[in-house]
């Protein structure tokens, strides 16, 4: 069984909600993303404003950030 017949099969078995989430992710793949925008670039905003909170709390406690 070929990966495309394998999506297919499994794709049937979605919720309206998760084939929505299915597309869009697919969509972003593509770079023909909409309202989401950028994964990578919300992921990276994210994740640089968790470490620098976390440096800032490292530093509020008097310990050295990391």
């Amino acid at each position: 069984m070929t990966a495309k017949e394998k999506l297919l099969e499994r794709v049937m078995a979605l919720s309206e909600a998760e084939a929505d989430e299915a597309l869009r992710l697919l969509d972003a793949r593509r770079g023909d993303a909409e309202e989401w925008g950028s994964l990578s670039k919300a992921h990276a905003v994210a994740f640089g404003d968790s470490m620098r909170r976390l440096a800032e709390s490292e530093r509020a406690a008097d310990d050295e950030p990391w």
